[in-house]
This record gives structure tokens, C-alpha cells and sequence, in this order.
């Protein structure tokens, strides 16, 4: 038998203490036989997250720009500054460089060439103006050094850029991944090639490079620099590359080149902005050319989360630490809306339109107020007049009853739809009141949640 020392003797009274402690825990968490242990309970909820995209069309700031800007003896951020708290209310605001940003390089377009001072990108950065694509007819105006030159001035004013690569550009935000590729319609000489500068242009391989994109990414946006100029409708060049990129994995097409805003489509349940126009440019030639449409993205996601707490289970149920993935993660586009910018003679946008709501009727793409509030409802489109910049109101129920409408104050004829969710379960004229003398009531024919009134 070994004797133990002093010392042993502690260790081992020590060790049969917290032997002593151990076994009084196991006794309590034994119940008639059925085996209990405590830990950290862990309830998964879900954190709502939104991600705000805007994109634009069409920026060039020199030539008459310039001049104007000089003249006044402002800064480049002057054609912006009517609506940069609104810009600034964006996560990101994307727009389509027309033109390069260097003091150097050669012209070597036509006599149609755009170069920007440097100064132009520390302006769209103070503009909240983040990313821009490359992929367009304008950015090799002045050439290969040039377009180097615009990349640096680009990143060194923090300004993200797409269209010279047929890699997306990816940016992360809540651990959603967005994707962003652009691509020219015109001047296929210019076409990036390893080894090659250049732009990415639409050729056969769309397809197969949308495809990978998309695999890399949770929401894919596609932009296109195509179309013929001041052309207020698609061609089917247009429309058919559209298809072909909502087929291979975009979730959204945007569109740009034709100076003027074109119509908008919706295909698969995506939508097909084909022209935003100019955003800022100095066509003041025409009233279409001096209005330009920007597209506001909200992307929801919902973010797996646990809390602890403590708890008890049985033997028969476990609990294991969890770890988030981005299998966990839930990105959609969940509101997209439309607005007009309008320039004014000092190539400043002015003001802008109401968010409209583009909505889907009879195959056509409506832009609409939306009233959402018992007061909204009741205004409607009272005392509203020609000319106007929308097409009509979606009315927006949270239940379905019987609705009635009338005409009392209203200026404008209208057509009523009347929509059980999306579905269309009847249709009527209403007359202004100027028309009918005396107050006209429609009335639904079934329950309804939303009602449509187009301006005629």
C-alpha cells in the first residue's frame, strides 16, 4: 500500500470536494428517470436588412456643361445640388460614364469626343455617385492612356466600375453579394481580351458569361449601352438581348445610350428598363433629352440570428451552436420605383419627379402615384390637370371590400381598374366632372385590394 505526503493528502480532499459538487449537480437534474441537462437555450429569429441601390443614366459634364459650370464660376458638384440629400439616402447610386475623366490622351473619336476634367470624379463621389459602368460607346474617346487615367482618378476617389471586364463587379453589403456587369452594343474593336484593355461587348458568349455571374453572386444586374438615339421604343435587338440575359440569370436589366427615356418591360417577372436617358448632359435640343429616369432598388434580406437563453431539454432533443451561412441569408428585390429628373438650362437637374410605381397592366408598363393612407385614398387624383408626368394612382387596400369611386373634382378622364390582388375582375370609364356636370359613382363589382385609375 503507498503512503501519501502531506501534500498528496490536500490534493486528494480537494479532488473529492469538487467529485462531491459534480455529482450533487448530476442528482438535481435527474427527474423520476428521465435525464435533464441545462444549457443555453437558442431561439433563431430574423433580422431584416435593406439595401438601397439607384441607378441613372447618361453623365457627361464637359463641353457645354463645363462652360455653364465655368461661367457661373461654380464647383462640378453644381449640377447636383438640388438633390444630394437625396442621393445620399442610397447605399450606392450607379450611373454610365459617358466619356472618360483624364487631362490626358489624344482624340481619337469623333467630333462627337468626350473627356472630363479630373476634378469631374471628386464631384461624383461628393454626389454620393459610387459606381459607374464603363461599357459605351464614349469612355475610348481620347484612348487607351486616357481610360488608364480615368481608372486611377476613379479609384482614387473611392468610385467602384464595371463594363471593362466581363468579371462582375461584386460588392457586399449584409452579406448579400450584388453583381454588376455592363455591356456595349457598339464599337466591338474596343472588346477587353486578356491582355487587352477594352470593354465588354454583347457577343455570343452572353450568355455563358451571364450564367457564371449570376453563380457568384445572390442579385445580378445587367447593364446594356445599345438602341438608337432619341428612339422613345425598344428595337428588338434590344429586347431580344434583354431576354437572353433575364434567361441566363439577371434580375434586372438597365439600359442607356439613347439620350431620351424608353419604355419599360417586364419579362419573367423582371423588369427591363431599356433607357434611363440623360442624367446629366447638355442636349438642351429637346424637352426628352433634358429629362432623365433614375430606377431606385430595394433589395430586403433577412439575416438568420439566435438568442440564448437558458433552458432545459430532454435527452431526446439537442441544441448545437450555431453558425451563420449564407444559406441563412434571404436577398430579393422587394420595390423597385421610378423617378424623372429634370434638368434645367444650367444643366442642373432642378427637381424631380414623385416615386412612381411601375406596374404591369394588360401587358403594358404603367408609372403611377401609389396611395397607401386614408388620406391619399381620398385625394386621389383630385384637381389634377394636364399635362402631368405619370400615367395614373394605384390604390393600395389592406383588405378586400366593396369600393366605390366617384368623380367629384376630378379634371382628367379616367379608365378604373378594378384588381383583386393582381387580377383584373372589371373595367370602367370615368368621366371628368367637367364632362358629366354632376357627380358620377362607380362601384366594384366584387372585393377588391387595389384600384387603378389611368389618365386618359
Amino acid at each position: 500500500m503507498l503512503l501519501l505526503d502531506i501534500k498528496d493528502k490536500k490534493r486528494f480532499f480537494y479532488a473529492l470536494i469538487i467529485l462531491s459538487i459534480f455529482l450533487g449537480i448530476l442528482y438535481l437534474c435527474i427527474e423520476k428517470g428521465n435525464f435533464q441537462t441545462t444549457y443555453l437555450h437558442s431561439n433563431i429569429f430574423y433580422k431584416d436588412y435593406e439595401i438601397k441601390l439607384l441607378f441613372v443614366g447618361d453623365v457627361m459634364m464637359t463641353r457645354y456643361v463645363e462652360k455653364r459650370i465655368k461661367k457661373l464660376n461654380k464647383e462640378y458638384i453644381y449640377p447636383f445640388e438640388k438633390i444630394l440629400n437625396y442621393l445620399k439616402t442610397f447605399d450606392y447610386v450607379i450611373a454610365n460614364l459617358e466619356g472618360p475623366i483624364s487631362d490626358k490622351g489624344v482624340k481619337v473619336g469623333s467630333k462627337y469626343s468626350f473627356r472630363m476634367k479630373p476634378e469631374v470624379a471628386e464631384a461624383l463621389s461628393k454626389a454620393n455617385i459610387n459606381i459607374v459602368n464603363l461599357a459605351n460607346n464614349h469612355i475610348f474617346d481620347y484612348g487607351k492612356v486616357a481610360f488608364e487615367d480615368t481608372l486611377k482618378n476613379l479609384e482614387k476617389n473611392n468610385i467602384k466600375y464595371f463594363g471593362n471586364s466581363y468579371e462582375p463587379l461584386i460588392i457586399e453589403k449584409e452579406g448579400v453579394k450584388i453583381g454588376f456587369l455592363g455591356f456595349s452594343d457598339f464599337l466591338k474593336h474596343l472588346e477587353v481580351k486578356e491582355g487587352k484593355i477594352g470593354i465588354a461587348i454583347v457577343n455570343s458568349n452572353l450568355s455563358e458569361i451571364i450564367k457564371k455571374a449570376k453563380e457568384k453572386v445572390d442579385v445580378l444586374i445587367v447593364s446594356f449601352h445599345w438602341g438608337e438615339e432619341y428612339k422613345k421604343i425598344a428595337n428588338e435587338r434590344q429586347r431580344k438581348i434583354a431576354k437572353i440575359a433575364i434567361d441566363s440569370g439577371a434580375d434586372l436589366v438597365i439600359g442607356h445610350h439613347p439620350h431620351i427615356i424608353q419604355n419599360i418591360e417586364k419579362y419573367k417577372d423582371k423588369f427591363i428598363f431599356y433607357s434611363l436617358g440623360n442624367f446629366i448632359f447638355d442636349q438642351n435640343f429637346s424637352k426628352e433629352t433634358m429629362i432623365g429616369g433614375g430606377v431606385e432598388v430595394y433589395i430586403r434580406t433577412q439575416t438568420k440570428q439566435t438568442e440564448h437563453t437558458l433552458g432545459r431539454i430532454t435527452k431526446t432533443r439537442t441544441n448545437a451552436d450555431y453558425t451563420q451561412t449564407n444559406a441563412d441569408l434571404i436577398p430579393i428585390i422587394q420595390n423597385i420605383y421610378f423617378r424623372k429628373f429634370y434638368l434645367n438650362n444650367n444643366f442642373q437637374i432642378e427637381n424631380m419627379s414623385e416615386r412612381l410605381v411601375p406596374y404591369e397592366l394588360d401587358k403594358k408598363i404603367y408609372l403611377f402615384r401609389e396611395a397607401k393612407t386614408p388620406e391619399e385614398w381620398q385625394k386621389g387624383l383630385m384637381f389634377v390637370k394636364k399635362p402631368i408626368d405619370y400615367d395614373g394612382m394605384i390604390f393600395i387596400f389592406p383588405d378586400k371590400q366593396i369600393r366605390s369611386f366617384w368623380n367629384k373634382n376630378t379634371f382628367v378622364d379616367l379608365e378604373v381598374y378594378w384588381l383583386d390582388d393582381d387580377k383584373i375582375i372589371g373595367k370602367e370609364e370615368l368621366p371628368s366632372i367637367v364632362k358629366t356636370k354632376t357627380v358620377k359613382i362607380i362601384t366594384s363589382p366584387l372585393p377588391v385590394n387595389k384600384v387603378v385609375e389611368i389618365i386618359k
